[in-house]
Formats: structure tokens, C-alpha cells, sequence
């Protein structure tokens, strides 16, 4: 995966890592998804992508502590927290009072929402926006 432009999505939901992936390299990034906190620090092992968005709730490791491990691990990549769940908000405040701050979406959003957010994150211009 090229780095540019390259997002990682990880969600314990297949179908929506899926839709996400399509909806990314409509707009021109290179997206791959991971359905798991775990299997995305192994995938991040090899690949470095621009900007990580991951669910927040999920089996064994959740979308915070991911969330930490890539900041510690690449300080250069993006983050962006993906929620639906109210207990979002505790991991956050949580993560908050160790000094950890990140930016979350409420799920769901709407597509064209979610890439120019991820475009400013990357520092680029869209035509639509």
C-alpha cells in the first residue's frame, strides 16, 4: 500500500469495513480494512498508512487502545475514532485523563461527511468541497 493517501479501516463489522473501503477508493485514496484491533498493529507492522479509522467497540482489543499503540508506535499517522456506541464516552474521557486526545465521528455518517473530514486530516483538497 502506498502511504499516501492510504487508510486503514478497522471494524468488527465486515460489511461496513467493506462499504468504507469502496466508498475511499471511489474518492481516490488506496483503503484496505482489518476487522480487528490486533490484526490491524500486525497489518500496520508492514504497511504505514496515512490515517488509521477505527470502530471504537470491539472484541478484545478496542479502537482506544489501538488508538494509543499506532500513536506511540507511528506518530505520523492519523487517527479518527468511529462510534455508534454510547460507552464511547467513557473509553474517551478515560483516554482523556491520560492525556490522550482523539477525534471521533458518531456513526452513521454520511459518506460525503466522512471524506472531507478525512481530507483535512490528510492536509488535502477535494474537488467537492
Amino acid at each position: 500500500m502506498d502511504s499516501k493517501n492510504s487508510i486503514l479501516i478497522v471494524d468488527d463489522e465486515p460489511a461496513l469495513a467493506k462499504t468504507l473501503v469502496m466508498i475511499f477508493e471511489r474518492a481516490g485514496y488506496t483503503a484496505e480494512a482489518v476487522f480487528s484491533g490486533e490484526e490491524a498493529m500486525a497489518w500496520i507492522t508492514d504497511r504505514a498508512p496515512s490515517l488509521v479509522i477505527t470502530d471504537v467497540i470491539m472484541p478484545g482489543m478496542d479502537g482506544i487502545e489501538l488508538a494509543k499503540r499506532v500513536r506511540e508506535s507511528y506518530p505520523d499517522c492519523q487517527i479518527l475514532l468511529f462510534s455508534g456506541n454510547a460507552e464511547t464516552q467513557d473509553l474517551l474521557e478515560a483516554a482523556q485523563q491520560e492525556g490522550r486526545e482523539f477525534e471521533i465521528l458518531a456513526k452513521p455518517v454520511p459518506p460525503q461527511q466522512l471524506i472531507i473530514k478525512v481530507a483535512s486530516m490528510l492536509n488535502e483538497s477535494r474537488p467537492w468541497q
